[in-house]
């Protein structure tokens, strides 16, 4: 089962946090400023925890939305 993980980093770590988690088998969805998403199953949220050192944390994304207003 294929999970979409987004991993916050630092400014200019993306390549790098990119290129390491590229090793696995795992296929990604979006590298913006700060952040990489991708998809991979437990065992790749495992070796993320374990060897992503430039990632603040590793994070599940279960939703999403579009917030027309703020309030």
């Amino acid at each position: 089962m294929q999970i979409e993980y987004v991993v916050p980093c630092h400014f200019g770590l993306e390549a790098v946090l990119k290129e390491k988690s590229r090793i696995w088998d795992t296929t990604f969805a979006q590298v913006e400023d700060g952040r990489v998403s991708f998809y991979g199953d437990e065992l790749a949220l495992c070796r993320a925890n374990l060897f992503l050192r430039s990632a603040e944390r590793i994070l599940l994304k279960v939703g999403e939305f579009e917030a027309r207003t703020f309030e």
